[in-house]
């Protein structure tokens, strides 16, 4: 029994060690790994301070190779990155908003869509831009986690192209919450205004001096359904929404351009649920 036993805590062993320098392999290019093989394999000696439950932590992987300067991520010079986002869930609505944000939060807000596919695997997301340096991995995972999302498997595919796995069972939008009694100014914005309202009943919108608003305002629930929109062609100083009890999210903007919104807009929440 005992000597079962011991064989079978080997077998584990060997088999997650094996496993470990795989994935360590998948984020190398074949001259990096070869050349410094001995090295890679003192770093993960441990192997099983590289696991996570049954899975390799990948993260944890590539910031490794990062601290000791084995993880490539500059181009010989400019070219087109490609960033393979994947997740086995049916609404990309969350998945692709939380992506968005956070590409954008690394300076990434200009990325051109190379491929969207929904499937009985889940939903794949491809994006492109021209870049000399791929975006750092362990901080993307870093950002991601801000949103109660977890990166859970990575590949380099080949110098410019990495693929991710994104568990996103727990994610949440990044939005601003906002509690009943409350008021806030939203001044000159760049982008739509995204404000967590599972909490209220109500938002008053108020148009402020200077600005000329035209309300294009949709209401979501927490996996982002649309529940409600509100757009007029007509310039409108105020605005009630009356906020069904699933409501999770509001999205603020303007018709034509946020540029009408100059001198911003005042919010005020009311009643709490």
């Amino acid at each position: 029994m005992v000597k079962k036993l011991f064989l079978s805590l080997l077998l584990c062993s060997f088999l997650s060690a094996n496993t470990v320098l795989q994935k360590v392999r998948s984020l190398l290019d074949e001259e990096t790994y070869s050349s410094h093989s001995k090295l890679i394999s003192l770093l993960f000696e441990d192997e099983q301070a590289y696991m996570k439950s049954s899975s390799v932590d990948m993260i944890k992987v590539a910031s490794t190779l990062e601290e000791n300067g084995l993880l490539k991520l500059s181009l010989p010079e400019a070219a087109q990155v490609e960033l393979t986002f994947e997740y086995g869930g049916e609404n990309p609505l969350l998945f692709m908003k939380l992506i968005a944000d956070t590409l954008r939060n690394m300076g990434l807000s200009f990325v051109l869509t190379k491929e969207a596919r929904l499937d009985r695997e889940g939903f794949s997301w491809t994006v492109m831009f021209e870049a000399k340096t791929v975006p750092d991995p362990v901080l993307l995972a870093k950002r991601v986690e801000k949103n109660r999302a977890e990166v859970t498997d990575l590949e380099r595919l080949d110098a410019a192209k990495w693929r991710y796995r994104i568990d996103t069972a727990n994610a949440v939008v990044s939005a601003k919450p906002i509690a009943a009694g409350e008021s806030l100014k939203v001044v000159r914005p760049i982008r739509p205004v995204w404000m967590e309202v599972g909490r209220i009943k109500r938002l008053i919108i108020r148009e402020l001096p200077g600005s000329h608003w035209y309300p294009d305002v949709v209401v979501y629930d927490k996996m982002l359904r649309i529940l409600s929109m509100k757009q007029r062609e007509t310039r409108t100083r105020y605005l009630s929404l009356r906020l069904p009890s699933d409501a999770a999210y509001v999205k603020i903007s303007d018709r034509f351009t946020l540029e009408n919104l100059r001198s911003g807009l005042k919010l005020t929440a009311k009643g709490e649920k």
